[in-house]
């Protein structure tokens, strides 16, 4: 304010700012002008500060004086965690090894994801949810590994804590040797994966090809290569017929490509997928699986889906979470065969078929078979694994139409929403010991979220394995590129364009009519510029009038009588001095320097900034003054036009 202020006194004396005010007075503007370029930055870091140690419903917080510490300014980071850790956590989970199916040769120590006693609590004291307790889980590189479970089992949390969206409560994520809970390798974590929410991340009023080229650029690829990584996207995912189309106008099912378009740009080491095939039609989502299984190689993918089909026939190993807790990791077949009922046999049946000969029938080579169904039309029998050796000869009866009615017959495996099934009855069971597990299935509830909220998580999408680009110029890319999405934003809405032209219309219309009608009414006027209207004549008192005496400085070093009394002839009271006795108390209108070089007189003006017609009044009495001095009799007049007036 103090800035402000003095700025204000200085043009209120018609003088205004100028360099030669930097270092005068007592109160230099050099000063003030610091001050305010230290307010600046001051709050500049304060807001950096606040954003990392006070981060929004997403994001890691940082400690308080993390800025005190070394690691935060050296880019020194750990090559990787203790051996003893990896060695604990690779093998925390041997006292359930009996649900865990052990991995082929090949892939051990090929361990991209280790997961060791995560636990994620929300709420506050009085009131918790407990959404992981003790997760320990290991992924592996060259595998898709899906995550099964309830809503609310927390399957996303477990993706959000490993995408450093938010940290856990307890316990800890290494990913490739870094550890998620450590902000600086978080930022590493962040360069090789690539995530795909659970909710859209595009901007709605950019294009699919936009919304491409935008996270290319936030990602940190090399600019020349956006691209070119833009239309390998658009083809892999066969959406190029739409690359022109505003995400708006998609879709669910292509809006949910794009999301997983953005999650794959710059072929990411690891993949995060939260239910990536929601909302696809069965041709899209078999073109989704075939393309994970094809760049599965030398690739981690982690993702959770509610379609059992979608786990059986695209992921290589299935973990089922169930009230925040591991219940079984293994394959389709080691799942099947450990909590599967066994076979289902189905047999169609009519009107003349006797049900309980059909039954005895089936019972007399299974005993321990079970009517799982019963229709008019349809029986099913549950069969255990046990019994397959004696399949061959019931199926030789049935043949044989050893009971009349049956029309055909089918048999089935156990499906994975079979093992699903019976690992959610197990858990109920457990969980009634532990109390209601009640709220968590809000973690896992889609979400909407406003443009200004996703651009806050724009950077937790940011790097991939492929980035160049980094330090201040992948922050000057980010920044270009969010302010790119501002620009865009207003082009693609062409309503809000329109309202701002229509405004400013308002505005400038009415300003430009008046000005046209007025031009032809108005009538300039003319004013007579006389030294009478600055200067005193003589008998005038200075007090009663802001007119005062004209000052005439000798520097000449000789007598200028002749030029004084010429002055003196057109009514006006002088007042002489030199340079030695000129007082700074007076304040003067005008006044006229006369010096003498190479034999000539110079006369120099001399003006109060606040008389405007100063300098031609003066200029107006010089001329005359040498007209006297030459013995004319002629006046020179000056007229001044003032500015148009409008005729009444």
């Amino acid at each position: 304010m103090a800035a402000l202020f003095q700025i204000v006194h200085l043009e209120d004396n018609v003088k205004g700012v100028d360099f030669s005010d930097f270092l005068e007075d007592s109160y230099p503007m050099l000063a003030l002008y610091f001050l305010l370029a230290f307010d600046a930055l001051l709050y500049l870091t304060l807001a950096i500060y606040f954003d990392k140690v006070l981060p929004d419903k997403y994001g890691t917080r940082h400690s308080r004086l993390f800025f005190l510490k070394p690691s935060y300014w050296f880019k020194e980071r750990q090559k990787g965690v203790r051996s003893d850790i990896l060695d604990h956590e690779e093998h925390s989970d041997q006292g359930v090894s009996d649900h865990i199916e052990q991995v082929p040769p090949e892939f051990r120590g090929k361990e991209a994801i280790s997961i060791n006693n995560i636990k994620k609590t929300y709420g506050e004291k009085d009131k918790t949810v407990k959404a992981l307790k003790g997760l320990f889980l290991n992924v592996y590189e060259g595998q898709i590994t899906a995550l099964l479970g309830h809503s609310g089992a927390g399957k996303s949390t477990l993706l959000n804590i490993l995408s450093g969206l938010c940290p856990p409560s307890e316990g800890s994520a290494i990913i490739y040797k870094y550890k998620v809970s450590e902000m600086e390798d978080l930022k590493e974590i962040r360069k090789i994966i690539g995530v795909c929410p659970q909710f859209n991340v595009q901007f709605e009023v950019l294009t699919v090809k936009e919304n491409l080229r935008i996270f290319a650029k936030i990602k940190g690829i090399l600019p020349k290569e956006v691209e070119q990584e833009v239309q390998k996207v658009l083809t892999m995912l066969k959406i190029t017929d739409v690359q022109d189309c505003q995400a708006s106008s998609l879709s669910g099912g292509q809006k949910r490509k794009l999301t997983l378009g953005i999650a794959i740009l710059g072929d990411p080491q690891v993949l995060l997928l939260d239910e990536p095939t929601a909302g696809l039609d069965p041709s899209s989502r078999y073109h989704v699986w075939s393309l994970l299984k094809e760049h599965k190689a030398n690739r981690v993918t982690l993702f959770c889906t509610q379609l059992m089909d979608e786990a059986d026939i695209l992921a290589d190993r299935k973990a089922f979470i169930s009230h925040g807790r591991l219940k079984c990791v293994g394959s389709s077949l080691f799942l099947k065969r450990k909590w599967g009922i066994g076979y289902h046999l189905s047999l169609h049946i009519n009107d003349s078929c006797d049900t309980v000969k059909v039954t005895s029938l089936v019972k007399q080579y299974i005993p321990s078979a079970k009517l799982s169904g019963q229709s008019q039309e349809e029986l099913i029998y549950m069969l255990p694994f046990e019994n397959v050796d004696m399949f061959p000869e019931l199926f030789c009866d049935l043949d044989a139409s050893a009971c009349p009615g049956i029309l055909s017959y089918g048999i089935s495996m156990t499906t994975l929403t079979d093992v699903f099934l019976t690992l959610e009855e197990e858990a109920a069971v457990e969980e009634a010991d532990y109390g209601v597990f009640g709220e968590e299935q809000a973690e896992e509830e889609r979400e909407t979220f406003s443009a200004d909220e996703l651009e806050q998580r724009l950077l937790s999408l940011s790097d991939t394995s492929r980035a160049t680009v980094s330090g201040a110029a992948l922050w000057r890319q980010q920044a270009c590129a969010v302010a790119r999405i501002r620009f865009l934003k207003l082009k693609h809405e062409s309503r809000t364009i329109r309202s701002i032209l229509l405004l400013c219309g308002f505005l400038i219309l009415p300003i430009l009519l008046i000005k046209i009608l007025t031009e032809k009414r108005t009538v300039a006027h003319t004013l007579k510029v006389s030294p009478q209207m600055y200067f005193l004549q003589p008998g005038w008192q200075h007090y009663q009038t802001r007119h005062t005496s004209l000052l005439v400085l000798n520097d000449t070093g000789s007598d200028i009588e002749d030029f004084i009394h010429a002055v003196k002839s057109q009514n006006i009271m002088l007042e002489t001095a030199n340079w030695k006795n000129i007082s700074d108390a007076r304040e003067y209108n005008g006044a006229i320097k006369v010096s003498l070089e190479d034999k000539h007189f110079r006369f120099t003006m001399m003006c109060n900034a606040q008389r405007i017609n100063c300098f031609p009044v003066l200029m107006n009495i010089i001329s005359n003054a040498l007209l006297r001095t030459l013995n004319s009799t002629r006046h020179i007049q000056i007229m001044s036009r003032t500015p148009p007036l409008v005729r009444s």
